[in-house]
């Protein structure tokens, strides 16, 4: 993405005030090393659900991720 990439985005929240959605989108032109996605629109669409419920994370098993990229 470039310094002067434009990003739109809708937020939605619940009745409460809280985020229940964010969908963003922008050009895809110069975000990856390969041209054929140059003139398409990325777009992410994001869903917050269980607000305040109690959650637990653990880490995963380090045999199954990277820090590595293909390309």
């Amino acid at each position: 993405m470039h310094n002067d990439t434009k990003v739109s985005y809708t937020l939605t929240l619940t009745s409460a005030g809280l985020v229940s959605s964010v969908k963003s989108s922008y050009a895809a032109t110069g975000v990856f090393d390969k041209s054929e996605f140059d003139g398409r629109t990325i777009t992410i669409d994001s869903r917050f659900t269980g607000w305040a419920a109690k959650v637990s994370i653990k880490a995963p098993d380090p045999d199954t991720v990277t820090s590595e990229t293909t390309g």
